[in-house]
């Protein structure tokens, strides 16, 4: 007997799903439901009485089975809002977090001041992911030049997907392993995400750790190898005075900020996330390239 938007979420099926170990969520459950009928809150609002197809109803049932045993509701329907835009996501990349939505104003700040005086900006994405990072300057900036790099070739197949979804003629995608394959002073800002999490983090939780890609969570050397190893290649592939701003773990400023120093970083600036965590390290490369690494 087909079932209208009422007696769906009114059903015991939702009420229980509410008490799961999960702790599902109704709002969760009704976007889940706005996204296969493709309808907005306001018309399940509105049109309480507005009945599902079959194959809505099948689609709805097979989601909520998945919701009900954790998977994040990006994952569920295949895609998460960033910044004002949608990404397609899967298992094969992170979910953007509101939390990195933060960076993206201080980007800009710095990249306007420098286009100013340039006429041209090249900024890099070192593990883009999603591309929720790069793709988003791309589109809040058209006249500069965003390079999107990532490692995962899973990743990348999802990268693509959002890159060309969007038409983008001012940024390009380049597989790599962080920065190597780039020349000596060639970016005015790069910007990361990098794996940060140590592998025994206490802290770690249940459902990030069960549904999101370990290689793109977790990093050796207490979660610092991959900024390590991003600040080293860095400080060659910034034009001097270039800007490096890197996503960190809530207890590691302290040690990124000797790393950067270490390798001639100046103007090292923390900024915090909504929860008064140490968010992000911004910092200016002091020197030229390899010809100053001595």
């Amino acid at each position: 007997m087909p079932t209208t938007i009422r007696e769906l979420l009114e059903s015991k099926l939702i009420n229980s799903a509410l008490s799961t170990k999960y702790s599902l969520k109704r709002n969760d459950i009704e976007y889940c439901l706005m996204h296969i009928i493709g309808k907005t809150r306001e018309f399940l609002i509105s049109n309480s009485h507005y009945t599902l197809s079959l194959k809505e109803e099948k689609d709805f049932f097979a989601s909520l089975k998945l919701l009900r045993n954790g998977m994040p509701l990006a994952y569920v329907i295949g895609n998460q809002e960033f910044y004002g835009y949608t990404y397609i996501v899967d298992k094969n990349v992170l979910i953007p977090r509101p939390e990195t939505e933060i960076i993206i104003p201080k980007i800009l700040e710095y990249g306007d001041s420098i286009f100013k005086k340039k006429q041209g900006l090249t900024l890099i994405d070192a593990g883009s992911g999603s591309g929720c990072i790069g793709l988003t300057i791309a589109s809040e900036r058209p006249d500069w030049n965003v390079i999107l790099i990532e490692k995962s070739l899973k990743a990348i197949s999802v990268l693509e997907k959002n890159f060309h979804s969007g038409l983008y003629k001012n940024c390009s995608i380049l597989a790599t392993n962080w920065l190597k394959g780039f020349c000596d002073n060639k970016a005015d800002i790069i910007v990361s995400n990098p794996p940060y999490i140590k592998h025994n983090c206490r802290f770690m939780d249940e459902i990030v750790y069960k549904y999101e890609p370990h290689s793109a969570l977790f990093s050796r050397d207490d979660g610092l190898k991959d900024i390590k190893i991003l600040i080293s290649e860095s400080k060659r592939a910034l034009v001097k005075d270039g800007f490096l701003i890197i996503e960190n773990g809530f207890d590691q400023s302290d040690d990124i900020i000797r790393f950067l120093k270490e390798n001639y970083f100046e103007d090292i600036d923390i900024i915090l996330d909504y929860n008064g965590i140490k968010r992000f390290t911004v910092s200016r490369n002091s020197r030229y390239g390899q010809k100053n690494n001595s």
